[in-house]
């Protein structure tokens, strides 16, 4: 009888002394496993992220001959680091920030403050300036990333030429484009025997011009009723381009020797085209 109620009194207090160590066991293995905020971002320090390119902003370019090309390279989160512009066939340097390393007055670095591009300006382009640079960052090892650049010399064309035989009261349309142009000429002019034409339609002249642009920039000088008035030589002079010209010969009534005598027949309507390339 005593025994029983010797057990009746230890049952809950061993059983206290053995709930009770759990619990803290438990307490204390969250505790480890769960490092405290303070402590992770004092042994676990947050880096900045490292440079690096926008390619999309730092793409291969087409210029024109004897004009001015602009390579641009973005780079973000720059932090300390610079930037340099290396010419990958001679592997010379031609600047480093925005600065300028090369006794060829041509080029000039350009970057603003706070600015995440670095621009290299190429002026009076020349065939030989087509080429890969390289803009590199000085991490290390160097990150690099090359830049294509494409030296073009638009060519117009008139088809057609160099001379076009039309009858009189015929019409007579003239179209004139550019080749290999990476951007649309800023204006076109067209001359006859060395006289401008007017854009506007011009009361008793019968001429018209009109320009459509686009990636296809064309130009066209339209005559409605020729007359021998028109005859002459006519000149399409595009902005960025070399002129070319033709010569109309609008024929008096109906004289098929002064056709027949050219070797072929050649078109009624002369085309020239401007066509934009990227």
């Amino acid at each position: 009888m005593l025994f029983s109620a010797l057990a009746t009194l230890l049952v809950p207090v061993l059983a206290a002394d053995v709930v009770v160590p759990v619990g803290r066991l438990d307490k204390d293995r969250t505790t480890q496993d769960t490092p405290n905020k303070d402590t992770q971002d004092f042994h676990q320090p947050s880096y900045p992220e490292h440079p690096f390119f926008d390619y999309q902003e730092s793409s291969n370019i087409t210029a024109l001959l004897g004009k001015t090309a602009v390579l641009n390279c973005r780079v973000k989160n720059i932090g300390n680091k610079t930037v340099s512009w290396i010419r990958h066939r001679d592997v010379h340097l031609l600047a480093v920030g925005g600065f300028t390393y090369t006794s060829d007055d041509r080029f000039t670095a350009r970057h603003a403050a706070a600015s995440q591009d670095w621009l290299l300006m190429i002026h009076y382009l020349q065939e030989r300036d087509a080429g890969l640079y390289e803009c590199q960052i000085s991490t290390t090892p160097p990150q690099s990333h090359l830049i294509h650049l494409s030296v073009v010399e638009p060519e117009t064309v008139i088809a057609g030429g160099p001379d076009i035989y039309i009858n009189t009261g015929s019409r007579l349309t003239l179209t004139c484009s550019v080749l290999h142009s990476p951007e649309p000429p800023a204006f076109i002019f067209w001359y006859h025997d060395n006289k401008l034409v007017s854009y506007e339609r011009t009361r008793g002249s019968g001429m018209e011009v009109s320009t459509e642009r686009g990636s296809v920039t064309t130009s066209r000088l339209l005559v409605q009723d020729a007359r021998p008035r028109h005859s002459g030589r006519y000149t399409c002079d595009p902005a960025n381009s070399r002129r070319r010209s033709v010569t109309v010969h609008v024929i008096a009534g109906d004289q098929p020797a002064a056709i027949d005598s050219l070797e072929y027949e050649p078109p009624l309507v002369g085309t020239c085209t401007f066509t934009a390339t990227r």
